[in-house]
């Protein structure tokens, strides 16, 4: 059985806003770069009409962005996002 997290590539953008880094989603057959509302919008690639279907990675990619405002709203969760772990590291 394939992974189906290995059918979807994702493009890093570094976002202040959000504690992980956010993502774009890469259409699998144009290689456009697609948002998170185009892919809530459209059940196909508004570039080329690739069926992106239901997918675990797709469902994450959308609710990362909630996921992401309910951690902050946790108590303490603040004090730890600021501490950068790898400080220590480099430092060095």
């Amino acid at each position: 059985m394939q992974n189906s997290r290995n059918k979807y590539q994702f493009q890093d953008i570094d976002n202040p806003q959000m504690v992980s880094l956010d993502h774009r989603l890469l259409c699998p057959q144009c290689h456009e770069t697609l948002s998170r509302a185009d892919i809530e919008s459209y059940p196909h690639c508004p570039f080329c009409d690739h069926d992106f279907g239901k997918n675990e990675a797709l469902e994450d990619f959308i609710l990362e962005p909630l996921v992401d405002n309910w951690m902050r709203q946790q108590p303490g969760f603040k004090a730890q996002a600021e501490e950068n772990p790898f400080q220590q590291m480099l430092d060095l």
